[in-house]
């Protein structure tokens, strides 16, 4: 009998135990769903590689490339005395295109004379010098500085020479013309010099300029929204209304400053220009074609949801329910905004009514 008691008693004591545990551990709530009325106000898009996103129609100029475009001054004072060349006209490298009349020309070449005869007197006399030391009859000081006033008028004349190099002038000319000379081949886009202008080495202006028309750079500017989708080395097709066929190009260097008024950045792109159709100061459309090996994920921007701090989406699981959730995105284009992470090539999100979708779910569904 007291057995059977205890037995009972537990039974009782394993049963309550049970009924404790039940009551710690609450069950986890089922996932939200909403009505088949309120999913026929959604529509859904799948997940899925897509083209690269580019950079399109940006407005841009086509300009000179100014590491082939000379900008030649008069390195000396004068007036301008024969125009060799005129605007358009194609050059070659070394060519000359305007000629100077410069007193400076004619003083260096004075300089010159004067410096190479001093030389010559100054290095006789040191050898003299030293057959004289050597028959005893000057003392070693008088010999010494024979050769140290030899050296300085060597040195007078190396530098009356270099100053005629510099001036493209042959030693011994009696002319006193300064040529200014084309550095490369090239084409001559502007001219200022006149015959009889003054010119100094001092002016600001060119006399005349030189490019080399083969190359061109167009410079444009990029939202800064796009920048993410812009790097130097990236393939570009420039399109201008004078032609039907785009031009390619690359990127060359984009800015580092944002403009506050427009929020764009400057690039720079470089295209060849083989047959000069591409002209100074036209306007471009440039469009950026990132590497065709780049197959983003992308989602509508219509799809995504912002509480500021970040971007999340309605996704809709396996089994039909709906589930909110984080995504890190990327840049945006043509209404659709590149995928980062939070989401995998496949999975469906809701594209239209997104934000219907969201308040239902925090509601707990139908």
């Amino acid at each position: 009998m007291i057995g059977r008691r205890v037995a009972f008693l537990a039974l009782v004591l394993v049963a309550g135990c049970g009924r404790r545990a039940e009551t710690q551990v609450p069950a986890a709530p089922a996932p939200a769903t909403l009505s088949p009325a309120q999913l026929a106000f959604l529509k859904f898009a799948r997940i899925a590689e897509g083209d690269p996103v580019d950079v399109a129609d940006v407005p841009g100029t086509v300009d000179f490339d100014e590491e082939r475009t000379a900008r030649l001054a008069a390195p000396v004072s004068g007036r301008v005395a024969e125009l060799l060349v005129r605007v358009g006209d194609e050059v070659a490298a070394d060519q000359p295109l305007v000629a100077i009349d410069s007193p400076e020309v004619k003083a260096a070449q004075a300089d010159w004379v004067r410096a190479e005869a001093d030389e010559r007197v100054a290095r006789r006399a040191a050898e003299r010098a030293r057959r004289l030391e050597a028959a005893r009859a000057i003392a070693e000081k008088d010999r010494l500085q024979a050769e140290e006033d030899a050296r300085k008028a060597a040195a007078d004349l190396e530098r009356a020479r270099a100053i005629l190099e510099r001036l493209r002038v042959a030693p011994g000319d009696r002319g006193s013309r300064y040529l200014v000379r084309a550095p490369f081949a090239g084409t001559v886009v502007e001219r200022k010099a006149l015959v009889g202008l003054e010119v100094s080495a001092e002016a600001a202006d060119p006399l005349i300029v030189v490019s080399d028309l083969s190359r061109v750079r167009v410079v444009m500017r990029v939202p800064e929204r796009q920048l993410a989708l812009l790097a130097p080395g990236e393939r570009v097709e420039i399109r201008v209304d004078a032609y039907p066929d785009p031009f390619p190009g690359e990127v060359t260097a984009v800015g580092d400053v944002v403009d506050d008024a427009t929020r764009t950045v400057p690039a720079r792109c470089t295209v060849p220009n083989p047959e000069h159709r591409l002209k100074p100061a036209m306007f471009a459309r440039v469009d950026v074609k990132p590497p065709s090996d780049r197959r983003p994920l992308t989602v509508p921007v219509a799809a995504l949801l912002s509480d500021g701090d970040g971007f999340r989406v309605i996704v809709r699981n396996p089994d039909g329910t709906l589930a909110p959730r984080s995504v890190a995105i990327g840049p945006e284009m043509n209404g659709r905004a590149e995928v980062v992470s939070g989401l995998a090539a496949g999975e469906e999100v809701v594209s239209e009514g997104a934000l219907f979708a969201a308040q239902a779910l925090a509601r707990g569904g139908a």
